[in-house]
């Protein structure tokens, strides 16, 4: 006898779709592989970020940014930063953060949040130094899979769920669990969500997940995500 299948419920209406933009030497770009691919106007300039959150992403309650150059170790574009003061949405950066300082230096650059990831932050320790200067940060939980993707050796080896449980210890209630292997319109693995939800006030999941499919996801019965993180290419398209 089959077991029946579990209920699946359509989230919130107030789901937060919140667009990925990567950034690289000023320019909003594409990422392809390896590869970046500036996104370009109708004269074939590229855009400079807060031109194209103008143009593409101002109704939309925030915006993710990565900042490729910073994530990469070349030095973080502050000035990009800066000229993203006036636009509508909320600007969210990951710029590569390692400890508590480069958290405060992306929150006094003008981020309205700081994402720190577990690709590039060093330790829980300092992790806990960064949440007792700003409450505006969001830890990123970077799998491929089910596995980690930690630029510490603190972080490797663990689950999504035994990081979140620490975080939360050093007072981090935002999480963003973003899997950078999931194909676009992949299946989410509605267990690792649910090992983070109970450590989160506020949970985004993120990867392979269309802005379409983000407004008509359906989670299992009990689960209770904030928003996604959403795939830019998809958010483009209604403009192509």
């Amino acid at each position: 006898m089959n077991a029946p299948a579990k209920e699946r419920l359509p989230i919130s209406d107030a789901l937060l779709t919140v667009p990925a933009v990567s950034v690289r030497a000023g320019e909003v770009v594409v990422v392809r592989g390896s590869t970046y691919e500036p996104v370009e106007d109708a004269a074939g300039a590229p855009f400079a970020p807060d031109e194209f959150v103008d143009v593409f992403l101002k109704d939309y309650p925030a915006v993710l940014f990565f900042d490729i150059d910073g994530i990469d170790g070349k030095g973080s574009q502050f000035d990009v930063l800066g000229a993203l003061d006036s636009v509508k949405p909320e600007v969210w950066w990951d710029g590569g953060a390692r400890d508590h300082r480069d958290v405060v230096n992306v929150i006094t650059a003008g981020a309205d949040r700081a994402v720190v990831s577990t690709g590039t932050f060093v330790s829980m320790k300092e992790l806990r130094r960064a949440s007792e200067l700003t409450e505006n940060i969001s830890f990123e939980l970077v799998t491929k899979g089910r596995d980690i993707v930690g630029g510490s050796r603190e972080f490797r080896g663990k689950t999504p769920a035994s990081l979140a449980r620490e975080a939360a210890s050093a007072r981090v209630e935002k999480f963003i669990l973003l899997d950078a292997a999931r194909p676009l319109g992949g299946p989410i693995d509605w267990s690792l969500v649910m090992g983070v939800l109970p450590h989160a006030k506020e949970l985004l999941i993120g990867g392979g997940i269309d802005a379409a499919a983000a407004r008509n996801l359906a989670a299992p019965q009990g689960i209770a995500v904030a928003g996604a993180v959403v795939d830019l290419i998809s958010v483009l398209s209604p403009f192509l």
